[in-house]
């Protein structure tokens, strides 16, 4: 009688956890979403992230809630995008916790709230999300949403740089340089930059740079400043481009050429760099690299000037008095013209 009634009470757990869907019962929608969404159906591809969602599926949820966010396959829906995002960071999702996160710290698709945002950056960071990391470690250094804390922001930077994030390593190497929440230490600021600028980061590249020729943190050694320099210069860095013309000025690291001075100024200037246009301009008035012009000197003069750069005011004044009038309106026309050009070249 007893084995019975237990053989029938098996049979009914048995049952009820049959009637039961499981959670995150829907791989199989989820792939078929993932296929979809290689082949560009993206219509498709929302119906089966939605089902697999639908049944608890994390990895489903965070896909339907970047379609969301980007609008594809669907109309675009921030609010949507965080619904989703915040059923799986609930779940416990790295990616999810940290792309909500970013949500409330932007106010898209939710009311913007630091502190809310700084919760799921530490539940991502906390799982090792790299990005999470660094973002709570500028949370801290910043004091959004948290209480400004140096020390907990170079632990969070710290862990994302080691990490192989390049922003970290740049932010972490500026808080050594500067001692914030670690012992100043110039040396750990190079290594930082050196590993930031290994891979590509831009700013890394010309700190770098500027460290080996001034022998800060590192060995003094202008030519290989000027390597980590062009490399910088070569991602459109203006700065490093105005530092390339000086050290081919004055000779440091290289021979002393006037027209590769002038090059590199040139770059700079284009870009919009007040150094890069007064030094330029210097030189047309010298006649080292480009002709002698004073109409040209004045115009890229006058265009540093109105970005208030050293020096410019009483160079000017003492080139306008060798100008006819009509020479400085001609030059201040030409700086006009170039003005457009560096900050509205669509209209050129």
């Amino acid at each position: 009688m007893r084995s019975r009634q237990i053989t029938r009470l098996l049979a009914f757990l048995l049952g009820c956890m049959l009637l039961q869907p499981a959670v995150g019962d829907g791989r199989g929608d989820y792939t078929k979403g993932l296929e979809a969404y290689r082949d560009e159906e993206f219509t498709r591809a929302v119906k089966y992230f939605r089902q697999a969602a639908d049944n608890g599926y994390v990895k489903a949820q965070v896909e339907l809630a970047e379609m969301y966010l980007k609008g594809d396959g669907v109309a675009q829906n921030s609010e949507e995008a965080a619904r989703w995002y915040a059923r799986a960071a609930r779940q416990g999702n790295s990616s999810a916790q940290f792309n909500l996160a970013q949500l409330y710290s932007e106010g898209d698709g939710v009311a913007r709230d630091e502190e809310k945002a700084a919760r799921w950056f530490y539940r991502a960071a906390s799982q090792g999300h790299a990005d999470a990391q660094y973002r709570l470690g500028l949370a801290y250094l910043e004091g959004k949403g948290v209480d400004s804390n140096s020390l907990q922001a170079t632990r969070w930077l710290l862990r994302a740089a080691e990490q192989g994030l390049s922003q970290a390593q740049y932010r972490l190497a500026m808080a050594y340089f500067q001692g914030l929440g670690v012992e100043q230490d110039r040396e750990k600021a190079a290594h930082w930059l050196a590993r930031a600028a290994k891979r590509g980061h831009r700013e890394s590249r010309f700190d770098l740079g500027m460290l080996y020729i001034y022998g800060i943190g590192v060995p003094q050694d202008p030519e290989r400043g000027r390597e980590w320099l062009e490399k910088a210069a070569s991602q459109d860095d203006a700065k490093a481009r105005y530092n390339l013309g000086v050290l081919y000025e004055r000779g440091l690291g290289v021979g002393q050429d006037f027209e590769e001075a002038a090059r590199w100024y040139r770059l700079a200037a284009e870009q919009g760099d007040a150094a890069g246009q007064f030094a330029l301009g210097k030189l047309h008035v010298l006649g080292k690299g480009v002709p002698t012009d004073y109409v040209m000197a004045y115009a890229w003069l006058n265009l540093a000037a109105a970005q208030e750069f050293p020096g410019t005011s009483t160079s000017l004044a003492v080139l306008g008095d060798t100008l006819t009038c009509e020479q400085v309106g001609e030059a201040q026309k030409m700086s006009r013209d170039m003005w457009k050009k560096i900050h509205d070249p669509a209209k050129e």
